[in-house]
């Protein structure tokens, strides 16, 4: 028996859909934010939860230690690599290439010897360009499907045919000129607002709220600029759905087909991005079990499995404001924060707790080590430890830190940067409010401002 068959590696980018979409597509116009794409560069910290014991964690920029000190003093086994990939004021160059990129250019990470992980399993956060080219390279296993699959079923448009097959009730419909998104938009318009959504947005990118012709006037002329520059048009547009609360499921779609549901979790979103997951309560569950849900997960994960997809799965869900479900929303052929959320509180049930999770992103100039950081919050009593039952169970360390290491790579010292810390928030004997008041307490006395 060959012994290295017994870990994995696991590794990811978490903006996959950036890696997915055709360049040649027309976009939404959009904001661009630098110091967030930083962020989400950084975010591959958060598959720490999926690792096991020996298993090899590899990262865009290097942990930090004292975050991964911290990790495996509370009980996360792992290995990690000690060096960077890249720069992290890699610039443009960075911008580009994704992480199997980065990989495949390399020979060692620090202690760890990339052709010593022979016969290892290569366990991606999504299957993207350079994957198979990375498991061939130094003789991984490989058990994803093909990037062509992988790319076709994460489309919106594949979510859009996907509720027609089942049978479910879809109000979305795709245009494919600027002509159309204006005629079919304004028919829309006369019941309320609509969103258009690109192909391939996700957390808040690439989804626009449309609540007057003179808005939609604009994006029409927007998009028209772009077809007249030789970009395709393709856009899903949809009524815009009053909402109760977002959830989704989470279930795993083994190589033979067999479906195995993990977790319900309920959403917290805020114009359209992601802000948090906490396990569902027994009402929903209640009501999903009322409205066979469940059955059309079932039924979901077969489709997806004939359209030559196996792996983890999250169909985002909303419950309506007149009680009714929509089942599916969007699909996401990968993993995904709420499945992290799930292997996090895999964690503290062994421990006997639960756990939500959440971020705050905050802005600051301060030169703060994340080492003071995690000693103020065990000063005051609220950093997560097993014996505690109680606290923040920080889940990154870089995405707060990135943009100022990017400064200072610059030269630049002092200047007010943006950076998001991700937790896990185990109540414990602390009630949620009280619990996240004295975290609150804890970043402002470090001259942390929360900027949400």
């Amino acid at each position: 028996m060959n012994d290295r068959r017994k870990f994995e590696l696991i590794i990811g980018t978490f903006d996959a859909e950036r890696f997915w979409r055709d360049p040649n597509l027309a976009k939404l116009p959009s904001f661009s934010d630098p110091e967030m794409e930083n962020v989400v560069m950084a975010m591959d910290e958060l598959l720490f939860p999926f690792c096991e014991a020996q298993d090899r964690l590899i990262t865009r920029y290097r942990m930090n230690v004292c975050h991964k000190e911290y990790l495996h003093e509370i009980g996360f086994k792992f290995l990690s690599n000690s060096t960077d990939l890249e720069s992290p004021d890699g610039g443009s160059a960075g911008r580009t290439a994704n992480i199997f990129d980065l990989l495949t250019s390399a020979d060692r990470m620090g202690e760890i010897d990339l052709h010593s992980l022979d016969g290892a399993r290569l366990s991606p956060f999504a299957v993207i360009p350079g994957a198979d080219r990375t498991a061939a390279r130094y003789g991984l296993e490989q058990g994803f499907p093909d990037i062509k699959t992988v790319q076709t079923v994460n489309s919106k448009l594949y979510s859009t045919e996907l509720n027609r097959r089942l049978d479910l009730r879809c109000d979305s419909q795709t245009v494919y000129s600027h002509e159309e998104l204006l005629a079919s938009g304004l028919t829309l318009l006369n019941q309320g607002p609509f969103l258009i959504k690109d192909e391939f947005g996700v957390s808040g990118k690439g989804n626009l709220l449309i609540e007057s012709e003179t808005i939609l006037q604009r994006v029409t002329s927007y998009v028209a600029d772009q077809y007249s520059k030789g970009k395709t048009v393709r856009f899903i547009i949809e009524p815009f759905l009053r909402k109760e609360l977002d959830f989704s499921c989470q279930f795993h779609i083994d190589s033979d087909g067999t479906y195995r549901h993990i977790s319900v979790q309920q959403l917290v979103n805020h114009n359209f991005a992601y802000q948090g997951s906490y396990t569902a309560d027994d009402r929903l569950l209640h009501k999903l079990q009322e409205a066979e849900y469940f059955d059309v997960m079932k039924r979901a994960a077969r489709e997806l499995y004939q359209s030559g997809y196996h792996g983890d799965v999250c169909v985002d869900s909303m419950l309506l404001t007149d009680g009714r479900i929509v089942p599916i929303v969007e699909v996401n052929a990968r993993r995904s924060m709420s499945l992290i959320k799930h292997y996090v509180d895999r964690y503290l049930k062994k421990h006997d707790t639960a756990g939500s999770m959440t971020h705050a992103t905050l802005q600051f100039a301060c030169d703060v080590p994340f080492d003071q950081l995690l000693e103020s919050l065990d000063r005051e009593g609220v950093l997560y430890k097993p014996n505690r039952g109680y606290g923040i169970l920080p889940l990154s360390a870089n995405t707060l830190l990135i943009n100022k290491v990017v400064s200072e790579c610059k030269g630049i010292r002092n200047k007010q940067v943006k950076g998001r810390l991700y937790y896990s928030l185990i109540e414990g004997d602390w009630d949620n409010e009280r619990l996240t008041t004295k975290v609150k307490e804890v970043l402002s006395s470090l001259s942390f401002k929360i900027a949400r």
